[in-house]
């Protein structure tokens, strides 16, 4: 991240697990994470953006963008997914890229949402399945 972001923010992982198997589509999983993390940028001037990745109680890998930035005001925070719905019209960004990322996680099997309780910033949570159903 630190040759793309737009921030004086310290960007850092953290997580309590040694390791987690995922399988997945890596291109798309990394095109999630790149996202959400450039937007963290793009709202967060200073601060600090943290990615964790936990294991959640229904065995799925939790991964969480949480940033001490501007936040989404709790009256956007349902539209957010919508495509070409932008929180700051003056930033940069056709309003697309949650809303494929959203596309992406459903597809993996997994769920993508803003956490309400926290307002210190913003806090984007989706969990992964540790293994892919097979398709049919």
């Amino acid at each position: 991240m630190e040759g793309i972001k737009q921030t004086q923010a310290e960007i850092s992982f953290e997580s309590s697990l040694p390791t987690l198997e995922i399988e997945t589509d890596t291109m798309r999983l990394h095109q999630v994470l790149i996202n959400i993390l450039v937007n963290a940028t793009k709202f967060t001037k200073e601060g600090s953006i943290v990615l964790s990745l936990e294991q959640n109680e229904r065995g799925m890998a939790q991964f969480a963008v949480t940033d001490t930035g501007c936040g989404i005001p709790p009256e956007k925070q349902g539209k957010i997914f919508e495509r070409f719905e932008r929180v700051n019209e003056k930033a940069q960004g056709a309003g697309l890229g949650l809303s494929i990322c959203q596309l992406i996680i459903t597809r993996l099997g997994g769920d993508i949402w803003i956490d309400p309780k926290y307002t210190d910033g913003c806090r984007f949570v989706f969990t992964h399945p540790l293994k892919q159903e097979e398709k049919k």
